[in-house]
């Protein structure tokens, strides 16, 4: 995301670099990464990005957000598993608590919790020059993720399943989802997290979505710029 001055990654799973390469964003750019929670899926990108960030000459110091177990997962990747990483590049770690708001410049960032199974795991609102996004991370339908995501110009959440019997409390469904967005009332709502019945199903799942609302939905896909 690239906001006031600001470059900032949400997440950084697998295939994050290669997209950065395509879209010829330059990585030395990057000021920060907000990590939503350490599933592999979430997180396996940030080890190849501190290395191509070392060998790309990065000047900055790289301000690495996440959840309360960030230093535990980050002594595990740049000490134990990859120490010839250690020093490479400066990197300064901040734990987030369950309900706060940091600043980078003007850019304002608060949390929330998500409901994600056992994971401590966070959602994020952004906020710059009266605009907002909001992107959720992994969760199920969860009361801090609507309050956050209150009249947010765009939600970025996901939608990992079809409507049927589901374990509760891990991810949202699509009718899960309408009832979500028609409680917090975004603009507009992308959908991401997608498995390939959804993907599939890809009409009925925004026909159900954007049912009670006049928000658009959309489908999120690589390589899709928005402009706020």
């Amino acid at each position: 995301m690239e906001v006031g001055n600001q470059t900032i990654l949400f997440d950084v799973g697998s295939g994050t670099l290669h997209r950065l390469t395509q879209t010829q964003v330059d990585v030395t750019s990057i000021d920060a990464v907000f990590i939503t929670h350490f599933h592999i899926d979430h997180c396996s990108d940030f080890v190849p990005l501190c290395q191509t960030l070392w060998l790309s000459g990065y000047q900055k110091t790289l301000k690495l957000f996440g959840p309360l177990a960030m230093r535990e997962w980050a002594r595990g990747v740049l000490e134990v598993a990859f120490p010839y990483l250690r020093g490479k590049i400066g990197i300064e770690l901040i734990e987030l608590e369950e309900r706060e708001t940091v600043y980078l410049g003007p850019v304002a960032i608060s949390t929330s919790i998500t409901t994600h199974s056992t994971m401590d795991t966070r959602a994020y609102r952004i906020e710059y020059e009266g605009k907002s996004v909001v992107y959720t991370g992994d969760t199920g339908p969860c009361r801090d993720v609507i309050e956050l995501a209150k009249g947010a110009d765009l939600l970025i959440h996901e939608l990992n399943w079809l409507d049927g019997k589901h374990p509760e409390g891990v991810h949202t469904s699509p009718s899960e989802l309408m009832a979500i967005v028609e409680e917090s009332n975004p603009h507009k709502i992308v959908l991401t997290h997608l498995t390939p019945e959804v993907v599939a199903n890809k009409k009925s799942v925004l026909a159900t979505v954007g049912r009670r609302s006049d928000a658009e939905v959309i489908i999120g896909e690589d390589l899709m710029v928005l402009e706020i």
